[in-house]
């Protein structure tokens, strides 16, 4: 975007990170705020250098290179798609263009990027349009990738991915050591991404072409040694009648309502013999009547390896469970057993919040017992290897589930009591915890100021995390903890280390109040930071208080009000929260604290509801699996009134 183009009203507050009416308030309360240059009274323009300049004063726009870059990207495109213009810009900091199709102005602050931090700004580009768009299929997910690509390892050789999106799959593969790298992809913006991420990976030989791969195979000769795909769901257009005569279809002629049997069978005519593949697939490919006759050519075959069933909801673009498949391009072995696992036990409490580290290593620890010994030690629920013979029957379903033994119903009954008792006298605790002398309030006019009025008097620091920090999800690492605004709204410990020291990198205190800057559930989420060492994660605000004019906990607690909702706006992840627009009561520090202590003690009742909600789900299942099994007896009830109702 040069400096003498013009941006609306909307795309001055895509600048800012707020709402568009936070830019109409500034208009009216800021003398200073540049004046608008052309459009009409309802839908004013204004010159861009001029909101940049104000902006930067306010402090609104501290952002980083990359995320300015991003910004001039999201707000500069205009007729063009944002994923093309981000497709173009990676393309030129890979070096694969010559950038003349680019606005002089953003390829000019392209050029100001140091060249050593080029592929980190591509990937930053690619993991905020990304984000933006994760309700749609576009990309595998990092920990989907880096799964797929476990379970392929080694990759060595040739490494394949004929449906490869933006390069995620392909670029971790080079990450573990892949150096000769083909894909292809049916969007042209997709491809152009992949093509840029691959040209700065360490690999040797690195291509991807545009096309169908179904119908349009740019690698007809291509035997490779990985073969890696997360194809598209649902995609019944896939050129079922032209293709009912193909050579890739050696195990059979897939339904026109099993595309994937196609893409499967794609992906094992492009393997060399022995060769490896790993696809990502829709759980009911497992069991369709419909592809029956296919899975069981590739059972006879000895194609088929293992099946892994994911938990639901880990994709935030669908609900569709998946299924993943490990196979192997036969070499005239024959049929060997298959290994089955369910890591259904590990599904997430939101879509889309997997907690890949632990589907790894409930996966790979398995995968490389089976692999090592052809067997692994059966656990009820979760893992099993089945001959094909067991497999072969009318249905032929492979579902991991169906086939697993279920797991041995809890007999502990001293656990259960003890578990019952603990849970009783919690819930006591709390309930003597909770104020029992109430009385209305006092309702008189109160004098209110801003947090932003707040912040320019000194009393309180708003900060909030500005470049990409490189983490870990390895909870093992040595790096300090990161709090992200996901731990924080949904009342978890942080979930990812810092693994490189970072000048970007903020330090949290005790005594700091941090909040969730988005709300997806019914609230906001605030709370007051208890220990040292914690580092500002993305999605929180930091509000760092001076504790003699504003109480942490009289602040934190007018930011969990649903009157905070108020100042919110609508954003791809749910409710975005504007926190230097919260009005906060005009009161002196001793009345502050002692309503901050009131609602210190108000938050933890909360907490330990929420945890002892938590045990209760998992004490009633216990006890409704047992007594419906007859493992468990009630023999007194400490209400002999009570009685079960049918």
């Amino acid at each position: 975007m040069s400096e003498d183009s013009l941006v609306t009203a909307s795309e001055v507050a895509k600048l800012a990170g707020v709402g568009r009416a936070a830019v109409s308030n500034w208009r009216r309360r800021y003398a200073d705020f540049p004046d608008p240059v052309g459009g009409t009274g309802s839908s004013p323009t204004f010159r861009y250098a001029d909101v940049e300049r104000w902006l930067r004063e306010q402090g609104r726009l501290a952002v980083s290179p990359t995320d300015e870059l991003w910004r001039a990207l999201d707000t500069g495109h205009q007729d063009t798609d944002v994923t093309t213009s981000v497709a173009g810009m990676a393309a030129y900091l890979a070096g694969l263009t010559d950038g003349s199709d680019l606005d002089p102005h953003v390829r000019g602050q392209a050029d100001a990027l140091e060249g050593s931090t080029r592929p980190e700004a591509i990937e930053h580009l690619v993991g905020r349009l990304f984000e933006r768009q994760q309700r749609q299929h576009l990309t595998t997910p990092q920990g989907l990738a880096d799964l797929v690509v476990a379970l392929a390892n080694p990759v060595a050789g040739i490494v394949f991915d004929p449906a490869c999106g933006p390069g995620t799959v392909l670029r971790t593969a080079a990450r573990h050591g892949a150096r000769t790298l083909h894909g292809q992809e049916h969007e042209p913006d997709l491809a152009q991404l992949a093509s840029a991420r691959l040209a700065l990976a360490e690999a040797e030989t690195a291509s991807v072409d545009v096309g169908d791969s179904l119908r349009a195979d740019a690698y007809p000769d291509l035997r490779a040694d990985v073969v890696l795909c997360d194809p598209p769901f649902g995609y019944r257009d896939w050129g079922h009648e032209e293709l009912v005569i193909d050579r890739r279809w050696e195990y059979g002629t897939p339904p026109k309502t099993e595309p994937e049997l196609a893409w499967l069978q794609h992906c094992l005519a492009h393997t060399a013999a022995g060769g490896t593949v790993v696809m990502v697939l829709p759980a009911g490919v497992s069991s369709r009547r419909s592809g029956r006759g296919i899975r069981k050519e590739l059972l006879r075959a000895g194609a088929l390896r293992a099946v892994v069933a994911l938990p639901a909801g880990v994709l935030m673009s669908t609900g569709i469970p998946l299924h993943v498949w490990v196979l192997r391009n036969p070499d005239g072995q024959g049929a060997e057993p298959v290994l089955l696992l369910d890591t259904s036990h590990l599904a997430p409490e939101r879509r889309g919040k997997a907690d890949w580290q632990a589907i790894r290593a409930a996966i790979l620890a398995p995968w490389r017992e089976f692999r090592a010994s052809g067997t692994v030690a059966e656990v009820a629920g979760r893992q099993r290897t089945i001959d094909v013979i067991d497999l072969l029957d009318e249905d032929v379903d492979v579902t991991p589930s169906r086939h697993l033994p279920l797991p041995a119903m809890p007999l502990d009954v001293n656990e259960l009591q003890r578990g019952s008792a603990e849970l009783a006298a919690s819930l006591r605790e709390l309930a003597a915890r909770l104020p029992n002398t109430l009385r209305e309030g006092r309702r008189g006019t109160k004098s209110t100021t801003t947090i932003n009025d707040l912040a320019r008097a000194g009393a309180i620091t708003v900060r909030q995390a500005t470049g990409r920090l490189s983490t870990t999800d390895d909870l093992d690492s040595d790096g300090p903890l990161v709090l992200s605004g996901r731990d924080l709204a949904n009342g978890v410990s942080p979930s990812a280390r810092l693994v490189e020291p970072s000048e970007d990198a903020i330090e949290l205190r005790r005594g700091d109040v941090v909040a969730a800057m988005v709300v997806a559930g019914e609230r906001p989420y605030a709370e007051v930071i208890g220990v040292d060492g914690l580092v500002l994660g993305r999605s929180v605000q930091l509000l760092r208080v001076d504790p003699d004019r504003v109480d942490p906990h009289f602040l934190a607690g007018l930011l969990r009000t649903r009157s905070l909702l108020r100042s919110a706006t609508t954003s791809s992840g749910g409710l975005r929260l504007d926190f230097r627009r919260v009005e906060v009561p005009v009161l002196d520090i001793g009345e502050q604290r002692r309503i901050g202590e009131q609602l210190r003690q108000v938050h933890d009742v909360e907490t330990g509801l929420y945890d002892a909600a938590e045990r209760g789900k998992t004490l009633a299942q216990h006890l409704t699996d047992g007594l419906a099994a007859g493992a468990v007896e009630v023999f007194e009830h400490t209400d002999p009134g009570r009685r079960l109702r049918h």
